[in-house]
């Protein structure tokens, strides 16, 4: 059995997936109610919707992040990556079979955030439904090119240094990149510093990552030029992580 189809059944035996699907499906139809939209509601179909890519990234931090950096860290302690080895499956195989595997929940998961803030919170204007579409499939490919080389990250930390420092480091550089860094970013507007000029550039921008202003707001899709921009920008991102992962990535437990 390949590593590949060994991540995919233990993901499914361990049912967490029954969960997460459950909430991405009913809390974005739920959620806004919490909220008086009685009063207007004009306000729930972009409640709707920003609740559906909410759910999203918190499945994704939570859920995403912390299976990887479980399977990593399983694969090294178990002696199942030293099996592998054994039998001629390098260091790259095992980390793309668990990652792939991984990928195999997660993109389900999104499709499903995208198609409910397209077909449940639809607007009404003809002209602005193709820009609504076009506005959450970009927010879909960016999603995923932000949380896919972070679980990639998580599997190589974990493998090395256990499962809470697997799921710690790239759940804390997410938040940071989506909330962080706008903070850092106004702070430097209030007053120059050379060193946090220097942290804010190096940082990741996950925040441009983040379309839910754009549809709460009806500012329209990103325009092609942007667009390939941020999709460039995450994939020299991406590149980066890969190659720390696979630096990081081990098959052997560690020795006490």
């Amino acid at each position: 059995m390949t590593l590949f189809k060994l991540t995919l059944l233990t993901l499914w035996v361990r049912k967490t997936w029954i969960v997460i699907l459950l909430a991405i499906i009913l809390l974005p139809f739920v959620g806004p109610y919490i909220a008086p939209v009685e009063e207007a509601p004009k306000l729930l179909p972009p409640a709707r919707a920003h609740t559906a890519w909410m759910v999203a990234w918190m499945v994704g931090i939570l859920w995403g992040l912390s299976q990887g950096a479980k399977s990593g860290d399983g694969n090294a302690r178990t002696g199942v990556g030293n099996l592998l080895r054994s039998m001629n499956v390098g260091y790259f195989r095992q980390m793309l079979g668990i990652w792939s595997a991984l990928m195999v929940y997660l993109v389900p998961l999104v499709l499903i955030a995208m198609l409910i803030s397209i077909f449940a919170a639809m607007p009404g204007a003809e002209v602005e439904r193709g820009y609504w579409v076009a506005t959450n499939l970009q927010f879909a490919l960016l999603y995923l090119l932000t949380l896919g080389p972070l679980v990639l990250l998580a599997i190589g930390l974990a493998s090395r240094f256990g499962s809470m420092v697997g799921y710690v480091v790239p759940g804390a550089l997410c938040l940071y990149g989506l909330y962080g860094v706008g903070y850092l970013g106004e702070t430097i507007k209030m007053g120059g510093n050379p060193l946090l000029e220097w942290v804010y550039i190096i940082s990741p921008q996950y925040h441009l990552a983040d379309l839910t202003p754009r549809l709460l707001f009806k500012m329209g899709a990103l325009k092609a030029a942007d667009f390939g921009a941020y999709a460039g920008y995450f994939l020299i991102i991406a590149v980066v992580m890969l190659a720390v992962s696979r630096l990081s990535f081990r098959t052997e437990p560690l020795r006490s």
